[in-house]
């Protein structure tokens, strides 16, 4: 028997084997990205909850656009926190914008629940 025949079916002999790249190092994503990724199952799990009522119901819920809002406010929030944290020098400047994102983001996220949470249980007939 030759060294060819020898060799499982489908393997080459090692002089002809092509050079082997070696593994690419994985590369995990930034929380930038990973804010935003949770943002978005936040909102799916939203939406499949909307359409099971949809179905079971019949009825659409009316007025929770500021129950809507939430998940998306959050990520600003998170998003600017993370910004600000990443390591950079900072000037008094950005500290007030920081400032007035996060508070623009609390103010609209009360604002949200005020008008939602009523509107929401009105659907229920509360």
């Amino acid at each position: 028997m030759s060294e060819e025949e020898k060799l499982p079916q489908g393997e080459l002999p090692p002089e002809e084997r092509p050079e082997e790249t070696p593994p690419r190092e994985h590369v995990y994503a930034s929380p930038l990205k990973r804010i935003w990724a949770w943002v978005g199952v936040v909102y799916m799990v939203i939406i499949v909850l909307l359409i099971t009522y949809l179905f079971a119901t019949a009825k659409l819920l009316q007025g929770i656009g500021g129950l809507m809002v939430l998940p998306a406010l959050g990520g600003v929030a998170a998003s600017s926190v993370w910004l600000w944290r990443s390591g950079e020098r900072h000037t008094p400047g950005q500290g007030v914008l920081l400032a007035l994102i996060l508070l623009a983001c609390a103010a609209l996220a009360v604002l949200g629940v005020l008008d939602g949470i009523p509107a929401l249980l009105a659907n229920f007939g509360g």
